[in-house]
């Protein structure tokens, strides 16, 4: 026995006896195919072959005594059997998980020729452990203290030994970078929407080598600085749906010098907020705008009558203003923990006491700063929001009225992704190629673009249905559904 293999096997004595007693030597990372029997959290349609799992990994990676975390996969094996490259599905959020998704793996065009992976991100619900708050919620609806039930919650899930500092954009890459190895991956797709894309563009500055293409829907670069921009955004959009209303001349005459009306009343409603019926509280102009919602090109098309209702100051607005609060179903854990470490100490609105003047000042924040405060993480360092550089072929899909992430920022990230195109999609708002309502051409056209990457980035403009959409027919009264 060589000099090298004795003392070789003496480190590994030792680290056996450094070992708690009754403790298994750990193998990090690892995927546990489901057992038997076992529930999970998704069902995937029996027409399709699948492979659920839990990918197996360090809540602290920096820790070898981290406690371990379990986050849900499934794998949706491709029809034809030819095994391309898979596409991974990355939610957004941050704090959605996105295994939804594998339940409905037919919405998906690249299925026939490569596997689908759906994943659940660290702390989102089905995760273990899946960083929920409870408190929050019920802070929202009740309309009671929200930075109070935010601690409460930090020290519900810190009791429970859970670190709530290792809950970010980072650790989800690591965790990305861990699943493709355990699943012996050479390369493979990212298809990412809204925080997604934030998490696609991390991975791609660190291990671009792994990728063969990107897809990016309604992009979130690192270095857009969301909670400065938008509520002018916002404005943007909404000015921007005016000005094609008046282009139109069924919505021009139903709604008459709209832009001007609209934002006359959100301006004076910011210097004298004024009572309305049913409300306890005066009305100001930020209440207004918030009336507006723009998620989808639903949306998009009532926006003109909605907006005019403001500027009018119909009666129905107070019954709308009045309806019961309600948090989304997100892990809001997991969003805090997210944007409070890499979004928000970034911002100008951080060091603020107040939201900016834009729509009469309507909160930029996603997260404001004294939750922010409550839930007490440490900041990343600066270079997380610095531009991603890749020559990955990455496909950038926007909505024309996306006040989220608006085309702007699609163009923002295209300036150091060298081989990138960016797509507006006309008349669509946040996430278009989900919107599953519509015509599908979006979707369609992310499809074109997993089949020939490469060959997509320079297409004609004539050859993609999105360039062909008309222009939204905006909801007027009498118009037939």
């Amino acid at each position: 026995m060589s000099r090298l293999t004795v003392l070789s096997l003496g480190l590994l004595i030792l680290l056996a006896a450094c070992q708690p007693a009754g403790e298994p030597q750990r193998s990090l990372p690892r995927f546990e195919p489901v057992a038997a029997g076992e529930d999970f959290p998704v069902q995937v349609p029996s027409s399709f072959a699948s492979t659920r799992g839990w990918l197996v990994v360090a809540e602290d990676r920096t820790d070898p005594r981290s406690p371990e975390i379990r986050l849900p996969v499934a794998v949706v094996h491709n029809r034809s059997g030819r095994g391309g490259e898979p596409v991974l599905y990355l939610a957004g959020g941050p704090g959605a998980s996105g295994l939804p998704a594998a339940a409905y793996p037919g919405a998906y065009p690249w299925l026939e020729d490569r596997d689908f992976i759906v994943f659940g991100q660290r702390g989102t619900a089905s995760a273990q452990p899946a960083l929920m708050c409870p408190e929050y919620r019920d802070a929202v609806s009740s309309g009671s203290d929200l930075a109070d039930a935010v601690r409460q919650c930090r020290d519900r899930l810190t009791a429970a030994g859970i670190g709530v500092e290792h809950y970010h954009s980072p650790a989800s890459v690591a965790d990305l970078e861990d699943l493709r190895q355990v699943l012996e991956i050479e390369s493979w797709n990212l298809y990412a929407v809204s925080y997604g894309t934030r998490l696609a563009l991390s991975y791609a500055r660190d291990h671009s080598a792994s990728l063969r293409a990107m897809v990016l829907d309604s992009p979130l670069p690192p270095n857009a600085i969301y909670d400065d921009e938008s509520a002018v955004n916002f404005e943007a959009a909404l000015r921007a749906i005016t000005t094609d209303c008046a282009a139109q001349p069924a919505c021009a005459a139903a709604y008459p010098d709209l832009e001007a009306r609209f934002f006359n009343r959100i301006e004076a409603s910011t210097r004298a907020p004024f009572r309305m019926e049913g409300l306890a509280e005066p009305v100001t102009g930020a209440d207004l705008a918030a009336l507006i919602v723009l998620s989808s090109g639903r949306d998009v098309i009532a926006a003109p009558g909605r907006m005019d209702a403001v500027a009018n100051l119909d009666p129905g607005i107070a019954g709308v203003m009045s309806r019961p609060r309600a948090a989304s179903n997100l892990a809001w854990g997991m969003r805090l923990s997210v944007w409070c470490r890499e979004a928000l100490p970034f911002s100008d609105r951080s060091r603020r006491s107040q939201a900016g003047p834009a729509l009469g000042g309507y909160e930029s924040a996603a997260i404001r700063p004294e939750l922010c405060a409550a839930w007490d993480v440490p900041p990343l360092g600066a270079e997380f929001i610095a531009p991603v550089v890749s020559e990955v072929p990455t496909l950038i899909v926007a909505g024309e009225f996306d006040p989220l992430t608006p085309p702007a920022w699609g163009l923002r990230a295209a300036e150091t992704l060298a081989n990138s195109r960016v797509v507006s999609v006309r008349g669509e708002a946040h996430g278009p190629t989900q919107q599953w309502g519509g015509d599908g051409c979006a979707m369609l056209m992310v499809g074109r673009f997993m089949e020939t990457p490469e060959a997509m980035l320079s297409v004609a403009e004539s050859e993609l249905c999105v360039f062909a959409r008309p222009a939204p027919q905006y909801a007027v009264p009498g118009a037939a559904e």
